[in-house]
């Protein structure tokens, strides 16, 4: 027996829109506490009667809906398509800045770890106001994006004062 009722995920499999829902569909026809599986759940799920929605599908309103739809959703991937291409740029752009001079400090190193962390401070603050220099090269890049090309910048800073220093990457 075919369930007279359709959940909100069916008609996205259907291909219904938020919107189109909304402005179709308009209030559910009923609600039940469990999904599909019998298992309760913490909201109710909101049920579309199949025979109503069946109908609607036949209309030329449903139609143009979907159409437009269909239209907003190419849109909306391009748009989304245009804003990851201009992102990459801008972490090319930054990636492909130069770093900041390691200026080797000539004080005694005595070898041990806490001597050469205190030295690797010095040039982590150096590099960090680097960075405060550049931000504008990354305005309005996500914070992902962002922090994947700031590390990369960092990787390649610690393996620069890593070669000045002759330390090995586990130095510090």
């Amino acid at each position: 027996m075919t369930d007279p009722y359709l959940t909100l995920q069916d008609l996205r499999a259907r291909g219904w829109s938020l919107g189109m829902i909304q402005a179709l569909l308009g209030a559910h026809d009923h609600e039940r506490w469990t999904n599909k599986l019998g298992h309760q759940v913490s909201k109710p799920v909101k049920l579309f009667l199949t025979t109503r929605v069946v109908q609607l599908e036949a209309t030329e309103a449903f139609t143009r809906a979907r159409e437009r739809a269909c239209a907003q959703g190419v849109l909306m991937r391009q748009v989304a398509q245009t804003r990851r291409a201009w992102e990459a740029q801008a972490a090319a752009r930054y990636e492909a800045l130069a770093l900041p001079a390691v200026q080797v400090q000539r004080f005694k190193v005595e070898g041990h770890p806490e001597d050469i962390e205190q030295l690797w401070q010095v040039h982590l603050r150096e590099f960090y106001r680097w960075q405060r220099q550049q931000e504008q090269v990354l305005s309005g890049v996500t914070q992902a994006r962002r922090r994947g090309a700031q590390q990369r910048m960092l990787q390649r800073y610690q393996a620069a004062v890593n070669q000045a220093y002759g330390w090995s990457e586990s130095s510090h």
